[in-house]
């Protein structure tokens, strides 16, 4: 692979946004180079590493948490990215931070739960999962508010 291609391939790994919309990533200096990190994806990572250094320290949420957890934290990351998406608005990169902070924080738990064998929870996440991408895919389908999204970003 060439180093343009490799470059390309990095950067679309890290941000995912075209170069028009970079003020959707945290630009963190690297090596006197700028890497863009996706801000949503950012604040998603930083809640997925949270809850496993909570385990670590001894915190845990109590079992019976897990589902409604799971189940509540994703909500905010998706109205956001809805709304944005189908055009009503614009984020603020703050707003994207901490609510894909909620979405790791709910990742994490999930992560958790299945390296602690509760593979019943596990299969419950995965089908509330479903729901929330039913969910989307129907009002992306009644709105069509992804078509130019899709368009935009996935030319061949």
């Amino acid at each position: 692979m060439s180093e343009k291609r490799e470059h390309r391939l990095l950067f679309f790994l890290l941000s995912h946004h075209s170069p028009k919309k970079l003020h959707r990533t945290i630009p963190v200096a690297f090596r006197g180079k700028k890497i863009y990190l996706c801000a949503r994806c950012t604040g998603t990572c930083f809640g997925i590493l949270s809850m496993i250094a909570l385990r670590f320290l001894g915190f845990e949420a109590p079992y019976f948490l897990y589902v409604p957890l799971i189940s509540v934290l994703p909500i905010p990351v998706t109205l956001d990215w809805m709304t944005q998406t189908c055009g009503l608005r614009e984020s603020k990169n703050a707003i994207r931070i901490s609510t894909g902070y909620l979405l790791g924080a709910a990742e994490g738990l999930t992560l958790l739960s299945l390296a602690s064998g509760k593979l019943q929870l596990f299969l419950v996440v995965l089908a509330v999962a479903g729901i929330y991408f039913s969910a989307i895919y129907a009002v992306a389908l009644k709105t069509r508010c992804l078509d130019s999204y899709l368009e935009e970003n996935f030319r061949y």
